[in-house]
């Protein structure tokens, strides 16, 4: 995976200098990790970190771009307002190439038409997998693929399949997913409902 460079600037703390940031398109960051004495208060700009975001997801490695220097990070947590739906901080964690980090990694699911085509329904257990590897080797999301799934069959995360040089942290046998048998209709209940009442009644 080639890291994306993303520019930042130091900021000063405090709620003036949050709210001169925010009219400026910019919103709090902050830089800590491998190598650092203490961590660094940064901003960046909203709109390049939401067009980074969207292109190449959460789990890109980046280049933290700061007074010139460079700093290898992955981005270890976002805040969002939860009723505007924006972010408003991100943490980056600064790490070593040669040295395995933690990662959650979301998992799309392939061939849920195909179950339900033949009557089954999927419900989902899990959405994504914690994995464990270089931070170039992080994948930005696992395919899993269901469609030899059968009624009453249950995938679990050691049935999964990851990327060489990736581990899954995740307990092997939690369960991902499970195909259901369709629950009959509330028409075909009532109607058994009728015909045992009938039965009572004569």
């Amino acid at each position: 995976m080639q890291a994306i460079s993303i520019e930042a600037i130091k900021r000063d703390t405090g709620k003036n200098a949050a709210r001169c940031l925010k009219n400026q398109g910019y919103i709090p960051a902050i830089l800590y990790g491998k190598g650092m004495a203490e961590s660094i208060p940064l901003a960046v700009e909203y709109n390049a970190l939401q067009r980074l975001l969207q292109k190449h997801g959460r789990n890109v490695l980046l280049n933290v771009i700061v007074d010139g220097s460079t700093h290898n990070a992955v981005i270890k947590e976002i805040q969002e307002d939860t009723l505007k739906g924006k972010i408003i901080h991100v943490d980056f964690q600064r790490v070593s190439m040669y040295e395995e980090i933690e990662a959650t990694v979301p998992l799309k699911f392939e061939g849920i038409g195909l179950i339900e085509s033949r009557g089954g329904i999927v419900q989902h257990q899990l959405w994504e997998l914690t994995v464990e590897s270089l931070p170039d080797k992080i994948p930005q999301e696992i395919v899993v693929d269901l469609s030899s799934l059968e009624i009453g069959d249950t995938l679990f995360v050691k049935d999964i399949q990851v990327p060489e040089g990736v581990k899954v942290v995740d307990d092997p046998d939690e369960i991902v997913v499970s195909v259901l048998a369709p629950r009959e209709s509330e028409e075909e209940e009532a109607e058994e409902e009728a015909t045992e009442t009938a039965k009572e009644s004569e």
